[in-house]
């Protein structure tokens, strides 16, 4: 694994798939470039301008952002880190998401609720182009700098590929 990419596996999560997924399925969303559902948009964004809007949001900074901040924090050896967007994105069978970069944030955070198959997993790729490679299951939250280039591949399941997605920044 990479030291500039971090794997957290969310406690309990098993307890929190089915509530998290409820959640995402009653938020309103769009359909944005290749992927299905979404509640991205770039000018709703920011945590406290839409946070009381998105009840998955809510059980997500509730019940998993902070032991998920401690991780990440002991992991890079800093004293802090801020939630800056957050939005889920349902991949459904042909869905897929180009290569990007996140602006404006250190780092670019893939939360993995429904994962049919690991290949569906985030590509993640270095300054240099390389693809990083790591493994990860549904429950984990992988995190890397935001302005590596990433991107979803085609979904050829039957079956949702189902993430939260979000950005944090180091703070002092």
């Amino acid at each position: 694994m990479c030291n500039h990419l971090s794997i957290y596996s969310v406690n309990n999560f098993k307890n929190h798939k089915n509530n998290l997924i409820t959640l995402i399925k009653q938020t309103p969303s769009t359909k944005h470039g290749h992927v299905s559902y979404t509640d991205w948009k770039e000018e709703c964004l920011r945590v406290n301008k839409e946070f009381t809007k998105r009840p998955y949001v809510n059980y997500f900074v509730k019940n998993i952002f902070n032991d998920y901040a401690k991780h990440f924090c002991r992991y890079f050896k800093i004293k802090k880190i801020e939630l800056v967007d957050i939005w889920f994105q349902i991949y459904k069978k042909g869905d897929y998401h180009l290569l990007h970069t996140h602006e404006s944030a250190h780092f670019a955070n893939v939360f993995y609720i429904n994962l049919p198959h690991k290949k569906l997993k985030t590509k993640v790729y270095s300054l240099k182009e390389k693809e990083l490679k790591f493994k990860c299951k549904e429950g984990d939250i992988v995190s890397f700098p935001a302005f590596y280039r990433h991107g979803s591949s085609i979904n050829n399941y039957e079956e949702e590929k189902i993430i939260i997605s979000f950005n944090t920044n180091i703070r002092t």
